[in-house]
């Protein structure tokens, strides 16, 4: 009988096993995870919560069998209709850094729940120091702060995230920590202890401690099957593994050969039914402009496109000065990429504009009374 085994259990594995019962796979699907039933990773560092995608109930009623399983290595498939599908996701980078065992990581649902159980018990004011003021970084200081405790926010950098939000809305999201109570500097980490922190030779006071400094793709499975690995699992257009046609990779883990790799939830979604297109035999999935978000301080932050084909780009500020929008151009002064905070429609709009290969004018662009149903309506 065909059958599709999952490796991972993150929002790439879900999605597939989602998409064969859509398509009505008639083979069997199996995932393995070491965590369990499967779940959404962004509300883990956005509010510390863990979210199943569904109910057991909805994996039994389709027959779906899922295991809790740690899996080291794994044959390839002998049968052109079983298949083995690689949704290992991500693995936090460790500080090498002498006492770095001191320092947390917020990376797995067991993860969130040691955090906000540390939180919760503790008094109003527990000093807490984050190390990497990215994504995590960013979301988890944030979260502990609302929920009382003192935070430091430790960065290398003055402009976090820049590569995807743009400079210019970088540096004003990692200054508006401040705004919120937030203490944050900038510097490099030298050392641990169980209390504090040591960065540039200063002594940073702290109960609990969290390491958000990047993720790297799990591929150690993936090297165990011989499978060639380079930045991630290396696929094709259609996900397979370069390696071996039965074996695909999907989501965080993966890298398309000749292409960056692409970490993010719409990206990971877009991997999984790809991989059900080619286990079905169905028609190429066509792919979206990337978009990215993040939620922080009641903020919601989208970025759609790619900044680093920007070579300029164009401000839009709201009344109070601040900056609402952040669009990058490339050489040719073509629209390639744009940041938000709290734009409602605007991100929508401007993929519209991206896909379509519309770019609306400077003053278009700079003016906050152009709406999203209106930015680049005489462009087209």
């Amino acid at each position: 009988m065909p059958s599709v085994h999952i490796i991972g259990g993150g929002v790439a594995g879900y999605t597939l096993a989602r998409e064969l019962v859509r398509q009505n796979y008639t083979g069997t699907i199996t995932i393995s995870d070491p965590q369990g039933l499967p779940y959404d990773r962004p509300p883990l560092s956005k509010s510390l919560q863990v979210e199943p995608f569904a109910p057991v109930a909805w994996y039994a009623e389709h027959g779906i069998n899922l295991i809790q399983e740690e899996i080291e290595d794994l044959a390839v498939p002998d049968e052109a209709d079983d298949w083995v599908v690689l949704a290992t996701g991500t693995t936090p980078n460790l500080l090498q850094v002498p006492g770095a065992e001191h320092a947390r990581t917020l990376h797995t649902a067991a993860d969130a729940t040691a955090l906000a159980q540390v939180l919760d018990a503790s008094m109003f004011g527990l000093q807490v120091a984050v190390v990497g003021a990215g994504l995590i970084g960013a979301e988890f200081a944030s979260t502990a702060s609302m929920l009382g405790a003192q935070v430091t926010l430790i960065s290398n950098t003055e402009s976090p995230l820049a590569a995807v939000l743009g400079q210019e809305l970088a540096e004003q999201l990692h200054a508006d920590h401040a705004q919120r109570g937030i203490r944050t500097i900038t510097g490099t980490v030298s050392s641990f202890e169980a209390d504090h922190v040591v960065v540039d030779g200063e002594r940073v006071e702290a109960a609990l401690i969290v390491s958000a400094i990047g993720v790297q793709p799990e591929t150690s499975l993936a090297s165990a099957m011989g499978l060639s690995v380079e930045d991630g699992i290396v696929v094709d257009e259609e996900q397979r593994s370069i390696s071996h046609p039965q074996v695909l990779a999907i989501g965080d883990a993966a890298r398309v050969q000749g292409a960056r790799r692409a970490v993010h939830w719409e990206a990971a979604m877009e991997d999984a039914a790809q991989a059900a297109a080619t286990i079905v035999n169905a028609a190429p999935v066509q792919r979206s402009v990337p978009w990215f978000w993040t939620d922080r301080h009641e903020m919601h932050v989208e970025t759609v496109g790619d900044f680093s084909k920007s070579a300029s780009t164009v401000i839009r500020r709201n009344r109070r000065g601040k900056i609402q929008t952040v669009f990058g151009l490339d050489a040719t002064g073509t629209l390639v990429a744009a940041s938000m905070v709290d734009g409602g429609l605007m991100a929508k709009a401007v993929k519209r504009l991206i896909a379509r290969g519309i770019t609306p004018s400077i003053e278009q662009l700079e003016d906050p009374g152009v709406g999203p149903r209106d930015l680049g309506r005489n462009e087209q």
